[in-house]
């Protein structure tokens, strides 16, 4: 990958970010036969409490609400959260995370304060206390991330927004995302290789991943911001000055 970023998140921020944002989030019950069921795997939302255990949203009428209903101990569970880059570009898989713990009932907890921007009509939550998380994304791999260090980190702020700038990026500013990605290449250039495109993969506080479309494959290019964004409302300011070299007087 290249150019190399100066910033990275942190594994516990990084995988809180994918918990509570992820394009995917399955719920399976170890021991009970869930994807057997005609239609796709039930999917479900989640958020951290702060006490470290994860809020999982799930409709009453669910399976999955039944089975922990009639369950008179705590449940071996597992969460499968998949994100997928929001534009069209090759391996769109961006990252997963794997959490595993004991899953148990939630009644009585209000779901308006943890999902703000869900309806809850029909939902309940159940509680799943994490024993075991492991990540994999576009940063690398790390197995076993400490869940109280994932409770005490701070998903990204840009995370709810990403989608929507991401496509923006692709649909209107294609030819400078070019103008980006051969500056990219300025100082490594492959032996063989013309660059036919460059799409966004990813933004986050710290700055922007691009992919660069090449002949004979792909490269990834880290973009860091002059300084990381606190909220959305920093980002019109961090993008003009990451994309200043490439516009034209």
């Amino acid at each position: 990958m290249l150019p190399q970023p100066a910033r990275r998140p942190s594994a516990a921020e990084r995988a809180r970010t994918l918990l509570e944002h992820a394009s995917s989030t399955v719920l399976d019950v170890h021991g009970a036969d869930l994807t057997a069921r005609p239609g796709l795997p039930p999917q479900v939302a989640c958020a951290l409490r702060p006490d470290g255990s994860v809020a999982v949203l799930v409709s009453r009428e669910s399976a999955l609400h039944r089975i922990t209903a009639l369950a008179r101990t705590p449940l071996t569970a597992e969460l499968d959260c998949v994100d997928v880059a929001p534009v069209a570009l090759p391996h769109r898989v961006r990252g997963r995370l794997l959490v595993r713990g004991q899953l148990t009932r939630s009644p009585g907890e209000s779901a308006a304060a943890l999902f703000p921007r869900h309806g809850h009509h029909g939902d309940v939550l159940l509680r799943l206390e994490p024993e075991y998380l492991a990540l994999d994304d576009l940063w690398g791999s790390e197995c076993c991330v400490d869940p109280d260090e994932t409770a005490a980190a701070s998903p990204d702020p840009v995370a709810a927004e990403e989608a929507d700038l991401l496509q923006h990026l692709a649909a209107a500013h294609a030819d400078q995302l070019l103008l980006l990605g051969a500056r990219a290449l300025d100082h490594h250039r492959p032996a063989t290789g013309h660059l036919h495109g460059v799409r966004p993969v990813a933004l986050d506080r710290h700055g922007l991943r691009v992919r660069l479309l090449l002949g004979d494959g792909s490269l990834d290019a880290r973009f860091d911001f002059h300084r990381p964004v606190t909220r959305p409302d920093d980002l019109p300011e961090a993008m003009h000055r990451l994309f200043a070299p490439t516009l034209t007087p």
